[in-house]
């Protein structure tokens, strides 16, 4: 062991021996390299200072003058265009050699690291093009930024040049194939895409709908066909600015072909409406008739009144029902009210591809009988017709509907098409069966007025009809069009109906406001029916007003109607200068007692809070059905049930309180979300078939299967559990159209993984799921509109293969034929919006080389 004194000793003597060496000057060589190759123009700087740049060969030597003992810094740097390149340093110490002299040659070698950049600039018309997609050799390189640049930085790249791609939205592709070199800045201009979307819409009864199957081509070459929602979209890639013609064809409509001129840049929008040359029945649902007389047991006789305003009206060849159990799931499903429904009508809901027209009743008792209403809905949210009758007792109600059914038929607006001329007379596609008769009178509509606005039809004139036959009838003008304008094919028609106590020499407008509630508390009350002398006049306003026109002196019955209000019967006689009269309905409550399990469950009612269980002591509620619901929150679903209120108190305590169920699917979707597949499938196998979530757990059960597990066997036997329910195999839930798609998928691909051990199987397989398969294709306008064009494909795709699959399997001619034609129509259907997209163009690759074996299969 050294002690203390002895190696002060040392440390001395070595301070002495450095101080002795101190300022020697030694030289040091500097070797830079950048890429494997001598870097000149590299500046050295040592401790600092620089000492210079290195030569042609990347070699700087430089005398520099340190101590033994000296640690020195040694930092490269070098500056090259179009490059990035990182500065490189090292430190070494100066030492001393065997002889106790300072080594007085130093050589260092810096690899100097570098990247090299290009700058890919966008613009169209002198103007920055932001998140346009830059790709190299068909790898994304990302998206400008606001300035419209994106700056890419490489290491090397292939000798042979690249190819560069530019893309948006909305914008034509640029390509360019080149060599490019470090710090190159390359200007891309690009130019507006131009995007023809084409609308084929129909307008009835104050409704658009999409007209699908129409042909569109452009300049005499086909395009394709509009989709389920009428829309067709075509991407043209050429010069923009070419002028075009665009030509649709529409069998069974009119006009049956129509052309028109547009320039191809830009988005281009070509909307057309069409009009049917045979009208199609109007779907027709009778909802709940429901009692309006508080303390009155009026559900017998409400009941009665439904069955028979269903019985009689669908007699008519003109209505289609609609099953009432059908409404209600999709009023559910929607989660609002059919008061709501009604009243703000449903043309923009999905509501609309089931239903044209809904029908409410109202049942009431007063001292002469029995009142029955009947209000006439259409999707606009307007009651084009109400009707109401008496009957002395219950024994009399099925003829007080026959009656109600009667004035429908005769008064009833129905809507038709001009669909020949010849001379002056005009072919309409409504007959007898929409009880026309000699001298009916028709309002006309420009059928092309309707193309570019929402705006309400305006009548230009009026044809009276002269001939009838069953499949249409002949009619002349009785009032001429405006503006020297001539009836053409495809113009629309109306029956007119002058409304009630209206004639040719009736003179005097009278104002009728009605206010409901109880005194003092009384206000303007909106949607009450007016009926002279048993025949409907109009509804009030939101002012609670309506005007009618009344003969001077004369005597009507008047009745005035609002399911939840009191009716009004009395004797009206207005005398001439006599302008106004008021009415006041006292409204018609029932008091709402609600409790649930768990308790402090917020209650809306119609939408509207109404506080929160336990509610013992009650509150008002208007009669009639409204929509409630019940919210804990937590694990536990939403209660939600459409419930109707006759009685004077409606108690849901005690052993009626309301049980809200746990939320399973919640709990699925948040296992899925993180990942917990079996997490998942255990959430949702927990629905059993009484909780009112089974469907659609066990969908999306199936869809693990399918998707996550491949275990075939088991998305089938889920997807089945579901459509097997009476209500879900006759779309009464149209949401599970789509699973109809999905079992067709599961069969396929358990028909495909039997194909080479079990062909018979796999041949029972692939034919259901063409069976399947051809049920969701009939179904397609159902598809939830989030993944509709995903579910569309699917349909169209899995069809094709299993017809594909089912024909190599069986070797049966006919099909081969079937299996040509479902590929030909993947194709024509194939989404507009999925172009582009990598998954669904690897499925449409493929799809063109099963088409092609398909069709050279002998």
């Amino acid at each position: 062991m050294i002690s203390h004194g002895i190696r002060y000793g040392i440390a001395a003597a070595a301070a002495l021996l450095l101080a002795a060496c101190s300022g020697q000057q030694v030289q040091l060589e500097v070797k830079a390299r950048m890429d494997g190759q001598p870097a000149p123009g590299a500046t050295v700087v040592v401790d600092g200072k620089q000492l210079g740049v290195t030569d042609t060969s990347g070699v700087l030597a430089q005398p520099i003058t340190r101590s033994a003992g000296a640690e020195v810094e040694v930092l490269v740097s070098r500056e090259l265009p179009g490059h990035r390149i990182t500065p490189w340093k090292t430190t070494f110490l100066i030492k001393l050699g065997k002889d106790g002299k300072v080594v007085d040659r130093y050589s260092v070698e810096a690899d100097l690291r570098a990247t090299r950049y290009f700058t890919v600039a966008v613009s169209e018309g002198g103007t920055p093009v932001t998140d346009a997609t830059v790709r190299l050799n068909d790898k994304e390189l990302g998206k400008t930024d606001a300035k419209g640049e994106l700056v890419h930085e490489y290491t090397t790249l292939p000798a042979k040049g690249v190819a560069l791609a530019v893309s948006k939205q909305g914008y034509a592709a640029w390509h360019k194939s080149a060599s490019i070199q470090p710090g190159e800045r390359l200007q891309v201009a690009l130019a507006r895409r131009a995007v023809l979307t084409v609308t084929a819409i129909s307008d009835e009864y104050g409704v658009r709908a999409g007209v699908p199957g129409v042909a569109v081509s452009l300049d005499g070459r086909p395009l394709g066909k509009t989709d389920d929602r009428g829309i067709y979209i075509y991407t043209y890639d050429g010069a923009p600015g070419r002028k075009a013609q665009v030509a649709l064809s529409a069998p069974g409509y009119l006009p049956a072909d129509w052309k028109t001129a547009v320039v191809l840049e830009g988005q281009i929008g070509v909307q057309r409406v069409f009009a049917p040359t045979t009208p199609r029945p109007i779907r027709v649902a009778v909802h709940r008739f429901a009692g309006n007389t508080p303390g009155v047991d009026l559900k017998d006789v409400a009941a009665q009144a439904e069955a028979a305003m269903a019985a009689q009206l669908f007699k008519a060849s003109v209505f289609r029902e609609v099953p009432a159990a059908e409404l209600e799931a999709e009023v559910k499903r929607l989660k609002v009210g059919i008061e709501k429904i009604t009243a703000k009508g449903w043309k923009d809901t999905p509501l609309r591809r089931t239903v044209d027209m809904i029908v409410l009743g109202s049942v009431a008792r007063d001292d002469k009988g029995v009142i029955v209403e009947a209000k006439f809905y259409v999707a606009s949210g307007s009651v084009v017709l109400s009707q109401i009758a008496r009957a002395r007792d219950a024994g009399a109600i099925n003829g007080a509907v026959r009656e109600i059914v009667a004035n429908v038929l005769e008064r009833f607006p129905f809507e038709g098409t001009v669909v020949a001329l010849e001379g002056e007379r005009y072919r309409l596609n409504l007959g007898r069966p929409y009880r026309v008769g000699r001298g009916t009178e028709f309002s006309l509509f420009d059928a092309g007025k309707s193309e570019a606005s929402e705006a309400p039809r305006r009548e230009i004139g009026r044809l009276r009809v002269n001939r009838v036959e069953d499949s249409g009838a002949w009619a002349e003008v009785d009032m001429a069009p405006k503006g020297n304008r001539t009836v053409i094919a495809g113009d629309r028609v109306v029956r007119h109906l002058r409304p009630a106590g209206e004639s040719e020499d009736s003179g005097t407008s009278v104002t009728l406001s009605t206010k409901g509630g109880l005194a003092p508390d009384v206000t303007a009350l909106a949607g009450v029916n007016i009926y002279l002398n048993g025949d409907w006049a109009g509804t009030t306003g939101t002012d609670g007003r309506t005007e009618v026109r009344l003969r001077p002196g004369k005597t009507y019955d008047i009745v005035l109607y609002r399911h939840g209000y009191q009716q009004v019967t009395d004797r009206l006689r207005m005398e001439k200068g006599q302008g106004s009269k008021e009415f006041v309905l006292a409204v018609n409550n029932a008091v709402f007692k609600v409790d649930s399990e768990p308790s402090r469950a917020a209650v809306m009612v119609d939408g509207d809070a109404f506080g929160k269980t336990p509610l013992l002591e009650g509150k008002p509620v208007g009669l009639g059905f409204h929509t409630v619901k019940l919210t804990v929150g937590e694990d536990y679903r939403d209660w939600e049930e459409v419930m109707e209120f006759d009685k004077k108190v409606e108690d849901r305590t005690g052993e009626r309180r309301i049980v809200l169920h746990k939320d399973y699917p919640k709990r699925g979707e948040r296992a899925a979300q993180q990942g917990d597949a079996n997490g998942a499938s255990q959430a949702y196998a927990s629905t059993h078939k009484t909780h009112p979530d089974y469907s659609e757990a066990h969908v999306r059960l199936g869809q693990i299967y399918l998707d996550d597990k491949n275990d075939y066997e088991a998305a089938v036997r889920e997807f089945e559990s579901v459509l097997t329910l009476p209500q879900n195999k006759d779309l009464i839930y149209k949401q599970f159209a789509v699973a109809f798609t999905n079992l067709g998928h599961a069969y396929y691909e358990k028909g495909n993984r039997l194909v080479d051990r079990d062909r018979e199987g796999a041949a029972q397989a692939l034919a259901k799921a063409v069976q399947t398969l051809q049920v969701a294709k009939q179904n397609t306008r159902f598809f939830p509109t989030a993944q509709h064009d995903e579910a569309l494909h699917d349909t169209y795709y899995y069809l094709a293969l299993a017809y594909h699959k089912l024909y190599l399997v069986t070797r049966k001619a006919s099909l081969q034929g079937a299996a040509d034609l479902a590929w030909r129509e993947y194709f024509d259907f194939f989404p507009k919006r999925l172009e582009g997209n990598p998954t669904f163009e690897q499925s449409r690759a493929g799809a063109r080389k099963y088409w092609d074996q398909i069709k050279d299969a002998s």
